[in-house]
């Protein structure tokens, strides 16, 4: 699609330059009244210059304008470039008043022409990431909201700051987390209250001193659609290198997000995007899960280009923009009238997310509005690895957590706490087993405030080497699903092949004093040998492909197993494990076996990947990590995930869990790979 840019100031080259690399976009023209500018960006592109928006449209057969005037000037740009049929993206604001704003939106909708208007940062990886969070109640239902739009002394940052001073905060720098929160939640339904200063009535710049009649400080409490309460600052006074620039913090029943700039769609930044806290417990950070992809400025453009050539509606809306517009106008209206202000729509409903695309390879970053991206409509939403296996393998997600308490000989955790920071996290793989006597907490857990929806959840349940006949399988998985309060395990698996002769259903174990459990879960003889039950895997397994049938479980997998034992049972089973979960690290790397699962399309999933001990201060593994400015623990999961393997990690630090879910920001090397696959011990024996 052809592209022509109106107004040639100091952002214009930063779209022009997003605009390249995109292969369906080509900029064709530019205008600005400085007709140099004009030129001077239109040079490198070959492009036509012009010395006004009319001549442009007279000369120029652009199906699209992008219009980065000055804000008093993009209504009417806009609708000038509507009026002569072409699709346009404006700068932020659409307008500057409702009126207007809704005349350009009911234009573009007469000419069924596309209207969109920046920011694109709404669709951004963690704001859209933060979104999902909420909506799926990650924190409870959300009752406040913090949001600032601090944008500080734009004589300090604009090369032509007097615009910005005469629209003031909120037509500019308040935009962006009004986007955001009007993505997430939806309309603004009504200002209750609102006030605004102006703070500083001269600017000093260039020598020249900017005299300012427009507020530039502004405080208002807005009510979402969806109820929650947003107290909003935006300001052109408070310094642009304030700690709240652009933040937004929210606050639900069980918790509170924090998000560190709304206006961040190129993820650089050396704050965490994204923060959870659970209630009572500091902020951590919030891994996303996959590597955050960096957006350009043109990201709204190439939307706006792909709307207009499928028929649909671009991201980042005229109609959302003109809401935005008409937020703004009921808050300098309650502040000068001092009473509550209804806002309008605008026909402006919440949008749906965009969905989380799957990224195959290691080094490539996937968003549905990057160059070269799938169309939005043909992404999936499932959780997914970054690597792994093409065929017909499930999707996990890419990281998990584990739920045993066992720490060898008789030492026991203690995980409540634990598992609800890997939810806080954002972990959604948890790995269960009626042996840990972790079911029930889990269980009350993901019913509970920070329980993301069923769907999002992949829950991994094993039953214990003495249940492995018929009846006493079916009863264990029954068992388990009540206690987790579930219908159906995600994955059902055994816990070890062997069987062992029955004991009484193991029930919640955590009650159990540690010789009780061992009794109960150890049979043994006299010289401590397990005592084995007369079944076979065989007959076990036709009890697992029943217990499927029975929509006890969706897959089935089997844990511990050689790569002989897993090749023995694919020869007799009906239907094949979906997953297999072994012990796999750097010094246990069992390569064989990996390569038969992926082969057939089974995911495989590493337990105790950090677990070894001298693993995290590996000499060959520290530089690595150092180098990549993470921990060994994250360097050590993040080479599990390249090998398409799944590691699910267990902690009682609450550091160490947000930490280990946060592995899909970087990737190692070919080297680095090679390194630590170095470190395998073909005679490995764990202590």
């Amino acid at each position: 699609m052809n592209v022509a840019i109106v107004g040639c100031g100091h952002i214009a080259s930063a779209y022009a330059e997003g605009l390249s690399t995109y292969p369906n976009l080509s900029l064709v023209a530019t205008a600005d009244l400085e007709k140099e500018r004009a030129e001077s960006l239109a040079a490198p592109h070959e492009a036509d210059a012009f010395g006004d928006v009319d001549a442009l449209l007279a000369g120029s057969d652009a199906d699209l304008v992008l219009n980065l005037t000055i804000h008093d000037a993009h209504a009417p740009v806009t609708r000038a470039c509507l009026e002569a049929g072409r699709h346009v993206v404006s700068e932020k604001p659409l307008a500057l008043d409702l009126e207007t704003a809704r005349g350009l939106v009911d234009l573009a909708d007469r000419n069924d022409r596309v209207l969109a208007c920046a920011p694109i940062s709404g669709q951004a990886d963690a704001q859209q990431y933060a979104a999902r969070l909420l909506r799926t109640g990650h924190i409870g239902p959300v009752r406040m909201a913090y949001a600032v739009g601090n944008f500080g002394r734009t004589t300090e940052w604009n090369p032509n700051p007097e615009p910005f001073l005469r629209v003031g905060p909120l037509y500019d720098g308040a935009v962006y987390p009004l986007t955001v929160l009007t993505t997430i939640f939806g309309p603004v339904t009504e200002v209750r209250m609102a006030d605004v200063s102006l703070l500083l009535e001269e600017h000093d710049h260039d020598g020249h001193t900017l005299e300012v009649e427009t507020p530039d400080h502004v405080a208002a409490t807005l009510e979402m659609e969806s109820g929650t309460l947003v107290q909003l600052t935006a300001s052109l006074y408070v310094p642009h290198q304030t700690q709240h620039f652009s933040s937004l913090e929210v606050h639900g029943d069980a918790g509170s997000l924090y998000l560190d700039d709304c206006g961040n769609f190129d993820g650089d930044t050396d704050a965490p995007l994204l923060q959870v806290a659970r209630l009572g417990e500091p902020y951590r950070p919030c891994p996303l899960p996959r590597r955050p992809a960096p957006l350009s400025y043109a990201a709204t453009v190439a939307d706006a280009a792909r709307a207009a050539r499928n028929g649909g509606t671009p991201r980042a809306s005229g109609r959302q923009a003109a809401h935005l517009v008409a937020a703004i106008e009921a808050i300098e209206a309650c502040a000068e009238e001092g009473a509550s202000v209804t806002v309008d729509p605008v026909g402006f409903s919440r949008p749906d997310l965009l969905p989380w695309t799957r990224a195959t390879e290691p080094h490539r970053t996937v968003h549905p509005l990057l160059p070269n991206s799938a169309d939005p409509a043909a992404a999936t939403e499932s959780p997914s690895t970054l690597e792994g296996p093409e065929d017909d393998a499930i999707d996990l997600p890419p990281i998990g957590f584990g739920c045993s308490r066992y720490r060898g000989g008789t030492t026991y955790v203690d995980l409540d706490a634990s598992m609800a920071d890997a939810l806080a996290a954002g972990v959604r793989l948890f790995d269960t087993a009626e042996l840990y006597g972790t079911e029930a907490t889990l269980g009350s857990l993901i019913e509970g405030p920070l329980g993301p929806p069923r769907e999002q959840l992949f829950l991994v349940g094993k039953a214990w080497n003495t249940n492995h006949r018929p009846e006493h399988l079916r009863a264990a998985a029954r068992d388990s699903l009540e206690r987790l309060g579930i219908d159906t395990f995600d994955c059902y698996m055994l816990h070890w092949p062997t069987a062992w002769q029955h004991q009484g259903p193991l029930g919640d174990v955590s009650h159990l004093s540690h010789e009780e459990a061992a009794t109960l879960t150890f049979p043994s003889d006299e010289a401590g040998e397990p005592l084995e039950a007369d079944v076979t895997l065989a007959e076990t397994w036709r009890e697992m492909e029943a217990l499927r049938e029975d929509g006890r479980t969706d897959t089935l997998g089997i844990c511990n197993v050689s790569r002989d034992q897993l090749a023995s049972l694919l020869n007799f089973a009906a239907v094949p494990p979906a997953v297999v979960q072994v012990e796999c690290h750097p010094y246990h790397h069992p390569t064989e076996l990996i390569d038969l699962a992926h082969a057939r399309g089974i995911r495989v999933i590493a337990h105790s990947p950090l677990s070894v001990p001298g693993l995290l201060d590996d000499d060959a593994i520290q530089p690595i990590a150092s180098a990549h400015g993470v921990s060994t623990a994250q360097a050590v999961l993040r080479w599990n995930l390249q090998h398409g393997v799944v590691p699910i990690p267990s902690s009682t630090a609450p550091d160490h869990v947000h930490a280990n879910a946060d592995v899909c920001g970087f990737t190692l090397s070919e080297d680095e790979m090679a390194t630590i696959d170095a470190l395998h011990r073909s005679d490995f024996e764990r202590p």
